[in-house]
């Protein structure tokens, strides 16, 4: 089993080494998205699918620290089916990108070594999870994978140290090689009737200096499954008195709505989706989901406060600025009535006279002054 692995470990080095090679090479001539670098696909002669795109690289940028992502659905009335390989690897501030329910396949590598990553939501749509697809997320606590997914990939969640909270999809049929070796946080599992095999050293192990070791109180939840009694009757020698290597546990079932669990919220509230709610049933062990009802309001930044003050004084000036002009006519219209009924001058138009007659004044003292200048200068003639 060691050699076995070893050797995996080494196919799948070159593997990602010329996945890596490859991505560069094509990205050098994908188109952009925002941030995303994307390949349209078009069926050539004699080929018959529809075109579709595919995602090949994310480019991180001051706004993806501990940022939700969201995967665009379609491009150019086109949809996104596949994340490419190496696609989000290596990514180190998006704390999730969230997959649209148009993505079929994630190809090998798609996420690895993504040191950021919290959480993972495989949607329905997606059949298939490449090998080391999400390999070495050393933050990812939770993982739900979709009901639509056949196959999981060898080692496509190895070493994902954080990994607690994990929900296997009801038509998953094969577990690869080590698909979970080495996540050391994880400690019980159910697996759905749909899994027909599981690889070697998929579950509970990690690895113990030199050699693979179990993950101490590690418990399928399995319904008697036989994938899971073989699996286990694989690690049975190296316990004692012919104990199995791992504890099973029976299912219980919950009626709907039963469920013995406390909530939390996992995802961040975004403009694609109103986050995921997540909990382990205290009594039947599976992983219970739901939409998020209860999102608290975001508080307002210090800026924005100042902001919101200052327009409402501005508000609140013109409203009083207006009063104050609209008493002041009235009271002007009221004076200009009184007058006229006494037969006075009207105040308005008596200022006015009287304004005119300054501006007369003025004018004619400043002809005056014209004319002396000008008698002046004939007299110096």
């Amino acid at each position: 089993m060691k050699s076995k692995l070893s050797v995996k470990k080494v196919f799948t080095a070159l593997l990602m080494f010329a996945a890596a090679f490859m991505l560069f090479t094509v990205t050098a001539y994908a188109d952009d998205y925002g941030n995303f670098s994307y390949s349209l696909v078009e069926p050539e002669d004699g080929e018959e699918f529809e075109a579709y795109n595919e995602i090949s690289a994310y480019r991180e940028n001051d706004e993806s620290a501990d940022a939700v992502v969201e995967v665009p659905s379609e491009i150019d009335d086109t949809p996104v089916t596949k994340i490419s390989a190496s696609a989000f690897s290596w990514k180190s501030m998006v704390k999730e990108f969230i997959i649209p329910d148009t993505v079929t396949v994630i190809e090998n590598g798609a996420f690895y070594n993504s040191s950021s990553l919290k959480t993972v939501v495989i949607p329905d749509s997606v059949t298939y999870i490449g090998e080391s697809a999400f390999q070495g997320c050393t933050s990812l606590e939770y993982v739900i994978i979709g009901d639509g997914v056949k196959e999981i990939g060898d080692i496509a969640f190895k070493d994902c140290t954080s990994l607690k909270y994990l929900r296997i999809g009801s038509s998953v049929e094969e577990i690869g090689d080590g698909a979970f070796f080495g996540c050391t946080s994880l400690k019980d599992v159910i697996i759905p009737p749909s899994v027909k095999n599981i690889g070697e050293l998929a579950f509970g192990m990690t690895q113990n200096g030199d050699t693979e070791g179990l993950i101490d109180g590690f418990t399928f939840y399995a319904d008697n499954n036989g994938a899971v009694n073989e699996y286990n009757a694989r690690y049975s020698d190296s316990q004692t008195a012919g104990k199995a290597a791992f504890d099973v546990s029976d299912v219980k079932e919950c009626s709907e709505g039963a469920h013995k669990a406390e909530y939390a919220n996992i995802r961040t509230a975004t403009d694609a989706y109103e986050g995921l709610d997540i909990a382990q049933c205290s009594v039947c062990k599976a992983i219970i989901t739901r939409p998020n009802t209860d999102i608290a309001p975001e508080e307002a930044s210090a800026s924005q406060w100042v902001t919101l003050a200052v327009v409402a004084a501005a508000v609140i000036a013109i409203v009083i600025a207006a009063a104050v002009y609209v008493k002041k006519s009235k009271k002007r219209r009221a004076e200009a009535i009184e007058a006229y009924k006494a037969g006075k001058p009207i105040p308005d138009l008596a200022d006015k006279e009287k304004a005119d007659a300054k501006a007369a004044e003025k004018a004619a003292k400043k002809r005056a002054k014209q004319e002396a200048k000008l008698k002046s200068y004939q007299n110096l003639k």
